[in-house]
């Protein structure tokens, strides 16, 4: 859920539903242009190799964060079975436009939406939360 401060700041709090982020990788821009253009002279074969060369550990590594997309996917009906069967604990992350604030663990969903809306209410009342850094202005 998405919440102002008194300084008119843009806070967001949420769940996060997964045990684990994401690790998001650069991926670098490479030049493709000329590459393949095609032809049947010498140049244009060894052109050929270069790009192949370049475009092969791009392709290997895009194929590798399909591979841990579709583990994630496949994963998550089974996560979240088990963490509502067992009453798992759900962290709660609050962001401060897209700095990184705090996590706070709250077992059971509905306390856990309990205490996403008192963090919520404590942020747009300009209160810090017990225990919890509100009140710290992070390094944007």
């Amino acid at each position: 859920m998405k919440v102002r401060d008194p300084q008119g700041q843009t806070w967001r709090v949420r769940r996060r539903w997964l045990p684990w982020r994401r690790k998001v990788r650069d991926v670098p821009d490479v030049p493709v242009d000329g590459l393949f253009t095609g032809g049947d002279d010498p140049v244009s074969a060894i052109l050929f190799v270069i790009g192949l060369v370049i475009l092969l550990p791009v392709i290997v590594m895009f194929a590798a964060m399909l591979a841990e997309f579709l583990l994630l996917l496949l994963l998550l009906p089974l996560w979240l079975f088990v963490r509502a069967l067992l009453g798992g604990s759900w962290p709660i992350e609050v962001l401060r436009g897209r700095t990184y604030v705090g996590t706070e663990s709250v077992k059971g969903w509905t306390p856990s939406g309990v205490r996403m809306h008192d963090i919520a209410e404590e942020i747009r009342l300009g209160r810090p939360g017990a225990g919890f850094p509100l009140g710290a202005s992070p390094t944007a």
